[in-house]
């Protein structure tokens, strides 16, 4: 098992629209997929799918239930395995709560944003910092990203994710796979 402990929340609640307006958004079925498998790939600990509407919640739990029970594990028992760390809650701080339950702590709070600004931090120093046994909870917003209250939450933002052109739009299951591969991913001595 990964010794760091980061676990990764979706959350749709508190996000901004292209006009900075705020919204919530709506579960997205392929973010529940995708992240679950890239989570399970890096070994993060949980993905939390956060949302305020039942209904979404509902949504999302019915996903998993499909791809754990008889027909779906059949199918596809690696979707079995990846979903099983999946838990749905409404809020950020049901799913620090549920950290704090199982690790006795509470998480330091990783934001990301495809914005820069002050107060972020590189990849490489997250990195080194998650060696450290204490929890994370690795943020990630939707819609056009998370409201100025859920950054300033934050412990620690994340820089972002920079390509060789001036183009920064990744879908939120993009951009999760590629963090996650820069925190968790073995590293030989000549990569930094």
């Amino acid at each position: 098992m990964n010794p760091v402990d980061l676990s990764v929340v979706l959350l749709h609640d508190k996000m901004v629209d292209k006009t900075g307006s705020p919204i919530t958004s709506s579960v997205t079925l392929i973010d529940i997929h995708d992240l679950a498998r890239s989570s399970s790939t890096y070994g993060a600990r949980n993905v939390f799918i956060s949302h305020p509407s039942a209904t979404m919640r509902r949504l999302a739990r019915t996903l998993q239930h499909h791809w754990e029970g008889e027909f779906g594990s059949s199918y596809n028992p690696n979707r079995k395995e990846a979903l099983a760390i999946v838990e749905v809650v409404s809020d950020l701080d049901e799913a620090i709560q549920k950290i704090d339950l199982r690790t006795g702590k509470l998480p330091t709070l990783i934001a990301t944003s495809a914005r820069g600004g002050e107060r972020r931090v590189s990849f490489k120093q997250t990195r080194e910092r998650l060696r450290d046994g204490k929890p994370y909870l690795l943020m990630l917003g939707t819609g056009w990203g998370m409201s100025r209250e859920l950054l300033d939450r934050a412990d620690l933002i994340l820089e972002p994710i920079q390509g060789p052109t001036q183009y920064n739009h990744l879908s939120v299951r993009s951009a999760c796979a590629i963090m996650l591969d820069r925190l968790l991913a073995p590293r030989t001595t000549e990569e930094h």
